[in-house]
């Protein structure tokens, strides 16, 4: 995560990029482009990115940065599927061996990441997972899969009969909206006892829907 060493070698259009003032050769590509916008994202926020500042910052001219990313909004899709998938990439740590505890401890890893994380956090909560079916042309295929291994956690929980039958989606959605709650507050008081606040809100709903 981050930025990567402008020495990698990586498969792309030769470019000179400087770094911290000096300047080394590298490759541009998708990848180095979007750890520079990671970078800003994380720093500034993504409402801060900027194509235009992006491409002069890593000291390329606009027409090579194009060939690579076709706009700003392609760009913040991009940084926002990188984001799901180390969340998703957080979420397969878990060590437990029920689904009901490991859908738990996805929980507690939700709000950890928001508040590790809270720019890009934020930026990839601008899209949906394709599971929620609105009237909104924002889904995102990284979200759809983490949404749906939740589901799936929560599905084998019902046949494991730690929950009552029912509808895995509805307690995936009940659930993220328990957690994001819990993960917006975390982010707005500084020294909460995030990971205490989430035990206190998830726990009390499964054992409501325990059979």
């Amino acid at each position: 995560d981050g930025i990567r060493d402008p020495d990698h070698s990586l498969v792309g259009s030769e470019m000179c990029i400087r770094d911290r003032g000096v300047t080394s050769r590298t490759v541009l590509t998708v990848d180095t482009i979007v750890d520079e916008a990671l970078a800003v994202i994380r720093a500034e926020g993504a409402d801060a990115l900027s194509m235009r500042a992006l491409a002069s910052r890593m000291g390329v001219t606009a027409p090579a940065f194009y060939a690579h990313v076709g706009s700003r909004d392609e760009l913040l899709r991009i940084c926002a599927a990188s984001g799901y998938a180390r969340l998703a990439d957080w979420f397969g740590r878990a060590e437990q061996t029920s689904a009901a505890a490991r859908a738990r401890a996805a929980c507690r890893t939700y709000v950890a990441f928001a508040t590790a994380e809270p720019e890009l956090f934020s930026l990839m909560f601008r899209y949906r997972p394709g599971s929620i079916d609105v009237d909104v042309d924002n889904e995102l295929a990284a979200a759809t899969a983490v949404f749906d291994s939740m589901t799936a956690n929560l599905a084998a929980a019902i046949d494991e009969g730690d929950l009552a039958p029912g509808d895995p989606t509805d307690y995936a959605v009940a659930l993220w909206a328990a957690v994001h709650g819990v993960a917006t507050v975390a982010g707005l008081v500084p020294g909460l006892d995030a990971d205490e606040l989430t035990s206190a809100v998830v726990d009390p709903m499964f054992r409501g829907w325990a059979p």
